[in-house]
């Protein structure tokens, strides 16, 4: 392997020998014995729910697991193995894209390998957390990534079914839709509606579960989908969500944790819909200081803290979508020293809440009592602020201004 090729390749390099080293760690009982028997239970067309009811994700993501039925399950592992490589590497590709098109360069030489590392090292912790669990995570990412990258180029339609099928899979990024209608991109937002609708009856096109009132996506909406948006516990079995959780980060999780066992935990409701109320405004505010502005990879950052924040629950697995957010402010960070000290602090913080300090060399203790404070949402809410310093003065980044044949209607008036 020559020198050149190291010096230009390291971090793939360096990617792939870590991946073979930790294969063995990542053959284990896990989530693909879930998934493959979700698959099984939709191939011999019994109800989901009741043939698995560990599995609460949505119908379209078992259908996609059909192929690994037919494998043993050492083979399954090891393909999905590959898979979630695979889907690592492209992550890293596709957030360094839209940071570096967000950000102009030049970059190169120091400035790039830096930031090549350290937007690496800080999503680290959470590329293992989905590796520890052989969790799907790092599957749906790309597909949210290359939609907001299509997104950035103009391929509206691309961008739009890319991110429905997201949504089909994991859910959460169906927060896309109301994005795409305050972009005034409605035909993007129809595509999107169309596209997940058939995403997620899929699984009924070709199987009907064997004495269910419904088929499996009408059956997983009702049961477990509707329960958890409204936050009504007492509407389904699968209220995994319902408890003071340690782990549990998003605001549910924290307001629970915060207010467990006090006066106030009778409000618990009341005080959840004030926070979410809050945080909502905060994050609205800011993107209505991006109209105007080339800031999808922006926007997009805060959808993806907001849908981490918003979730009925969040595991720390979920936070790997953080790279996105960590390579935007890492960009930023490296091309703007004036502002420098405000990234270092932010970055900082967010690494020590989200990555803390290794086990082995602080006590018990203190670990215990930064995972009882949802130590890793606040590491996440942090991030939020150097995102505003940028939607604030993206001159001061170099970020270009929409060109006024893209601009909607209401917004070019307003900018022009």
């Amino acid at each position: 392997m020559s020198r050149e090729f190291l010096r230009r390749h390291w971090p793939w390099v360096v990617l792939f020998v870590a991946a073979a080293a930790y294969y063995p760690r990542f053959v284990h009982p896990g989530g693909m014995e879930l998934y493959r028997h979700a698959a099984e239970c939709v191939w011999t067309q019994q109800i989901l729910q009741v043939c698995d009811r560990a599995f609460t994700y949505p119908p379209a993501f078992a259908f996609v697991m059909l192929p690994f039925v037919a494998m043993p399950i050492w083979l399954a592992v090891l393909l999905w193995y590959l898979i979630t490589l695979a889907c690592t590497a492209w992550c890293l590709v596709l957030c360094k894209k839209l940071a570096l098109q967000l950000i102009p360069g030049p970059w190169e030489g120091n400035d790039l390998r830096w930031f090549q590392l350290i937007s690496f090292l800080l999503s680290l912790k959470f590329i293992l957390a989905v590796y520890e669990d052989q969790a799907y995570d790092l599957l749906v990412l790309p597909l949210t990534l290359w939609g907001l990258l299509a997104l950035v180029e103009r391929r509206n339609m691309a961008g739009a079914t890319s991110l429905a099928i997201a949504a089909a899979l994991k859910v959460t990024p169906l927060i896309f839709l109301p994005y795409l209608l305050f972009k005034r991109r409605f035909a993007a937002a129809g595509v999107f509606v169309v596209v997940l609708l058939a995403a997620s009856f899929l699984p009924d096109l070709f199987f009907t579960p064997q004495g269910g009132a419904h088929g499996y996506f009408v059956t997983w909406v009702h049961e477990v989908a509707a329960p958890g948006l409204f936050e009504n516990a007492a509407a389904t079995k699968y209220a995994f969500w319902d408890t003071a959780n340690p782990f549990n980060l998003s605001l549910r999780g924290m307001v629970a944790l915060g207010i467990d066992q006090t006066s106030y935990q009778a409000s618990f409701m009341l005080i959840l819909r004030i926070v979410q109320v809050v945080f909502i405004a905060a994050v609205g505010i800011l993107f209505l200081m991006t109209l105007g502005w080339e800031m999808i990879a922006v926007e997009g950052s805060l959808l993806i803290i907001a849908m981490l924040m918003l979730s009925p629950m969040s595991g720390r697995g979920h936070f790997v979508q953080l790279m996105l957010p960590y390579c935007v402010l890492v960009a930023a960070w490296i091309k703007d020293r004036k502002t420098a000290w405000l990234g270092a602090t932010v970055l900082g913080v967010s690494f020590i809440l989200c990555t803390g300090i290794p086990r082995d060399i602080v006590p018990r203790a203190y670990t215990e009592f930064m995972r009882m404070h949802s130590d890793i949402a606040w590491g996440t809410l942090v991030l939020i602020v150097y995102l505003a310093a940028i939607t604030w003065n993206p001159q001061r980044w170099g970020i270009a201004r929409v060109p006024p044949n893209a601009l909607p209607v209401a917004t070019a008036s307003v900018t022009a």
